[in-house]
């Protein structure tokens, strides 16, 4: 009796194997390698040619990182699992092994020496024949490829947000070229309420879909930011110019700027109005990024 309960208790815990394998992820579970490929393609593509990887060899560098990555994660079935798309795209970047294919596969030879061995290089060449490839086509591809992103981002926010209309019309103001009135009174939010709906909706609603498309728009340098890398020379020549010229309002803004300190200390310091000090901050600012060879905020 006791060995049937055994006999039974371990039947019960056998599951059928699965025909397509799964494998566990950092960004989406468990996945199928046809639904990893499809995570990654898209931003694999684009790396590859932003790292000016010639046209020709990326559809063979792209089947190459893929099959290596197949081979370690069916050694490894766990390898992707602490990792996000990022990592896992580092990881096909380090597998795509470009040197093999520039050493390899397009040997530069001289039409002379195929003549010297060979016979007539026109043999080689022939028109109509030869195999030219047509850059245009790969930009066309890869427009198709952003443009089907673009769509499929569209189409899950759309989904996320289907009970929100607020959030729908500010998904459909940021992708048409519909006007903010007009949008704002879509999602009821016309009026006073526009500014904040701008604010409150419509701006982290462009931060998500920048976001998952990957889309980052690179920030300006500041007077701070080098300043904070430890460029103090030109705040100091500011500062003592301004003592020179006797502007000791300005003199002490800027010092107090590069203190990092706050209005209302400069206000208690200088005995001077909030409007005067905003005032002498705006034109320090001004003046600090010019003499820090930056752009002007």
């Amino acid at each position: 009796m006791f060995d049937n309960d055994v006999r039974s208790s371990i039947r019960a815990k056998i599951r059928p194997f699965p025909r397509v394998a799964t494998y566990p992820t950092g960004w989406a579970g468990q996945r199928t390698f046809e639904q990893i490929y499809d995570d990654l393609i898209p931003s694999f593509n684009r790396l590859l040619r932003y790292y000016r990887n010639h046209e020709l060899d990326i559809p063979d560098l792209i089947a190459h990182a893929f099959m290596r990555l197949w081979m370690d994660i069916s050694a490894d079935i766990s390898m992707l699992a602490a990792v996000d798309k990022g990592g896992a795209l580092k990881l096909l970047l380090n597998r795509t092994n470009p040197q093999l294919y520039r050493k390899f596969y397009r040997r530069e030879m001289y039409l002379e020496d195929i003549a010297t061995r060979s016979g007539d290089p026109d043999d080689f060449i022939i028109d109509g024949f030869d195999h030219s490839h047509i850059i245009g086509h790969a930009t066309y591809a890869e427009a198709i490829e952003l443009r089907v992103d673009i769509e499929k981002v569209i189409t899950e926010m759309a989904e996320k947000y289907m009970d929100s209309l607020p959030h729908l019309a500010a998904l459909y103001y940021i992708t048409t070229e519909v006007g903010p009135d007009d949008a704002a009174a879509i999602a009821g939010r016309s009026g006073t309420k526009k500014c904040w709906w701008l604010t409150s909706v419509v701006k982290p609603m462009r931060e998500e879909l920048c976001e998952k498309l990957e889309l980052f728009k690179p920030r300006q340098e500041t007077w701070r930011d080098r300043h904070l890398a430890g460029v103090e020379a030109p705040l100091l020549r500011l500062v003592a110019r301004y003592e020179a010229e006797g502007n000791l309002r300005m003199a002490a803004t800027v010092q107090s700027m590069g203190a990092y300190e706050s209005c209302k200390t400069l206000v208690e310091r200088l005995g001077l109005s909030k409007y005067t000090i905003h005032m002498l901050r705006r034109n320090a600012h001004k003046e600090l990024n010019r003499v820090y060879g930056c752009a002007i905020q």
